[in-house]
């Protein structure tokens, strides 16, 4: 795990992120940098805005906006990736997948990570990235939304759409700020994923060291 808090810089898991995204390659050449940076801008402005008016508590700021909290104990792996936690828009609720962040912590005091990662429970982690998903979702905070880019045109008409990536890097930041995280919270998850899919861990781990830091 020492590689990878030495590679997993917050840019450099942004910069990843938006590289999967669906639509980045319709990003006009040069402008990851601002995409990221308007990202990581729009989760540090609602941390501060949420801290202001609720504190740093996830579990309270959770309650303060009416959004229900459950947990999952159902198995919650998709492929290659681990699903930790979930937004549900419609009614407004956060799932925790119990099985999964159990897990990880469990990794975590096993393989005596807890000073490296500067913590020993993800759960605030996700729970926090999921409550910023919120408060975009309802317009809550400016978010990602002003960050648009063309994807066609027809005649005088332009099509645009936003980068879904953003809104995750957003919230990443949301709950590094947040909670005072030493590390961001994608390079927590790779705890769980050398343990459930080495190999593509360390192809992810590739990626972000040939990435900007």
């Amino acid at each position: 795990m020492e590689q990878v808090v030495a590679a997993g810089t917050e840019r450099r898991l942004a910069h990843l992120r938006l590289l999967d995204d669906p639509f980045s390659h319709r990003l006009k050449e040069g402008i990851e940098q601002e995409a990221i940076d308007f990202a990581l801008a729009a989760g540090q402005a609602a941390a501060e805005w949420i801290t202001g008016k609720w504190g740093k508590a996830p579990e309270e700021i959770a309650a303060a906006l009416r959004v229900p909290v459950t947990r999952s104990d159902e198995p919650a792996q998709a492929g290659p990736s681990v699903l930790f936690s979930e937004y549900r828009a419609r009614p407004p609720s956060i799932i925790l997948y119990a099985r999964s962040l159990e897990e990880t912590n469990g990794l975590i005091r096993a393989h005596g990570l807890e000073e490296l990662l500067g913590l020993a429970d993800v759960t605030p982690v996700h729970l926090a990235h999921e409550l910023y998903h919120h408060l975009e979702g309802k317009k809550l905070t400016p978010g990602t939304a002003g960050f648009r880019i063309e994807t066609a045109r027809l005649g005088p008409l332009h099509f645009r759409t936003g980068l879904p990536s953003l809104s995750e890097i957003a919230a990443d930041r949301f709950a590094m700020a947040l909670l005072g995280l030493r590390v961001p919270p994608k390079t927590v998850e790779f705890v769980t994923l050398f343990h459930l899919n080495p190999d593509y861990a360390w192809r992810s781990l590739a990626r972000l060291q040939a990435l900007p830091a």
